[in-house]
């Protein structure tokens, strides 16, 4: 093996090391943050959760903006310079990264601090005010932290990240709990009551940043870099053109989360319904309907991160049919986790939440039926990951970006109506997510079929993966129906018979031929899960 092919060998296992730890780390914080609304609900109340969820969408929407795009750009310039062994540039884009992350977050922290009324205001839920100023830090704080996980991201170490997040989250909910029972001791207002929640994930960014300087301050400094002048004014300008487009993108998706905080509560009112009860639907919606939604989604990410460096070296190599095998396999791992989960969602939405929250809360009543009316937008919702890893895989990053602004509007046009019709209320809001969703993947796969290869026929690749959902589903369905008539089922029985199934669809699949070998070893770690399944015969 020449040293060319045992470094390139190198770098795929470091890559696939990081994905997997990312992935762990995802899964981690994901149960954390869902868990974690349980006893908040509970202490704050499901009005008072609404003050935090309007918060915590506005803090969203300019944390995106502060880092989204600018940790990607850093952690390419570094590997780029690192690549050649010029270090002392991949120094330099730190220091130039540093200062541009804590003046964005700066910037941002005051706007929240200063003008917490107005804004509360703009969005019709004024007492958030008093939450709106209590996240106000963490933007100067994670935006600090961003230009570290950007830098040990660029030298391949994903650790650093992945820890920091798992940090930020158990600190989230510590801390979070902590404060919220001071201030209901002390018996503050409801509003500083959800301040002091919120507050937890201030204090919780606060440690996860200070771990990731100590991080930083153990790097030691290679003096064997060689030192190429790239300019200052250079590494702003790179910085700048990799992070816009993946920041406009990625906020034009926090945008759509905002819109809900904006729109439901005051066209609630509008449609004749009292401010607090309005403030309980979005809240019920927001803090148990909305999470189990992103939960799905959130674990595409890997399949598209293994999937986009593929794709572009097939496409560098003029590898057309390599380029068609990678977007259909990818394709079909998508629907192999979206599908069977968007129907399950669908059907046992009530019995998932009250496998997770208490089921005498009153948000479970409301929160349920929305739930199972946004189910079908988890698979779209996970189509669009994929879709956009595939476009900026070509280097057409502007492309989901239009996307997802005409899906924007959409959301708009139809959650103002809807919501606003008296007759269907909060069930606007899970509608036009739907709509807004399915406009994005036509959109998306528009341009993958104008730009690209293209993917062939998608109903070919979905259909035996429908096939096997519904299947698999229906026996969920039949089983639990079966049960109930003869013995009381409580609600923990529920996971045991859906874990079963899931075991089920998993063989339906494999026998059905809805993956192949060649899907899977798309997957990090691919093979190993490939040998797996040949040996439990899932494969032939």
């Amino acid at each position: 093996m020449t040293a060319f092919s045992k470094n390139k060998k190198k770098k795929q296992k470091s890559f696939i090391g990081g994905v997997a730890v990312l992935t762990a780390s995802t899964a981690v914080v994901k149960l954390i943050g869902l868990f974690y609304k349980i006893p908040m609900i509970y202490l704050v109340g499901v009005e008072g959760m609404a003050y935090f969820l309007a918060a915590y969408h506005i803090y969203t929407l300019l944390f995106t903006l502060s880092t989204a795009g600018l940790p990607i750009a850093v952690s390419i310039l570094v590997s780029k310079f690192r690549a050649t062994g010029n270090y002392s540039a991949g120094e330099e884009v730190y220091k130039i990264s540093s200062l541009l992350f804590s003046f964005v977050g700066a910037g941002f922290t005051a706007i929240l601090y200063f003008f917490a009324e107005p804004i509360a205001n703009l969005i019709d839920i004024e007492e958030a005010a008093a939450c709106i100023r209590a996240v106000s830090p963490s933007l100067l704080l994670v935006s600090m932290g961003s230009a570290v996980k950007g830098y040990f991201q660029g030298c391949r170490n994903m650790k650093p990240t992945a820890i920091s997040q798992i940090i930020e989250s158990i600190g989230k909910l510590v801390l979070g709990l902590i404060f919220t029972k001071i201030a209901i001791n002390k018996k503050l207002p409801l509003p500083r009551v959800a301040a002091a929640a919120i507050m937890g994930l201030s204090c919780g960014v606060a440690i996860s940043t200070i771990y990731l300087f100590a991080c930083r301050a153990r790097v030691k400094k290679d003096g064997s870099s060689r030192k190429e002048g790239v300019g200052g004014k250079n590494i702003f300008k790179e910085l700048l053109s990799i992070s816009a487009p993946i920041t406009l993108g990625a906020a034009v998706i926090s945008l759509t989360s905002l819109i809900d905080t904006a729109l439901i509560s005051s066209r609630l009112q509008h449609a004749g319904f009292a401010a607090s009860v309005a403030n309980s639907m979005y809240s019920s919606y927001g803090n148990l309907s909305i999470p189990i939604f992103n939960l799905i989604p959130s674990f595409m990410a890997p399949i598209a991160i293994s999937m986009a460096p593929m794709i572009s070296d097939a496409a560098e190599r003029g590898d057309k049919a390599g380029e068609r095998r990678l977007l259909n396999s990818s394709f079909k791992l998508s629907a192999l986790v979206a599908l069977p989960t968007s129907l399950g969602i669908a059907v046992f939405g009530r019995e998932i939440l009250d496998l997770i929250f208490p089921s005498e809360i009153s948000a479970v009543e409301v929160a349920s039926p929305l739930l199972s009316v946004l189910a079908p937008a988890v698979f779209f919702s996970c189509l669009i990951t994929l879709t956009n890893a595939a476009l900026q895989s070509y280097g057409r990053a502007a492309k989901p970006i239009i996307s997802m602004t005409v899906g924007a509007v959409v959301k708009i046009i139809f959650e103002y109506i809807l919501v606003g019709i008296p007759s269907v209320g909060i069930f606007g809001a899970p509608v036009s997510t739907v709509l807004c969703d399915v406009t994005i993947v036509i959109f998306n796969i528009y341009f993958i079929e104008k730009y690209t290869c293209g993917v062939g026929k998608i109903t070919e690749m979905f259909t035996k993966p429908f096939v096997a959902a519904v299947l698999s589903v229906g026996l969920t369905s039949v089983t639990m129906s079966i049960f109930s008539r003869y013995v009381s089922i409580g609600k923990y029985i529920v996971f045991p018979i859906i874990a079963a199934n899931v075991f089920i669809y998993a063989i339906m699949a494999a026998k059905t031929d809805s993956v192949t070998a060649g899907d899977i070893e798309l997957l990090p770690n691919g093979r190993g899960i490939y040998k797996i399944m040949k040996k439990i015969k899932l494969l032939k």
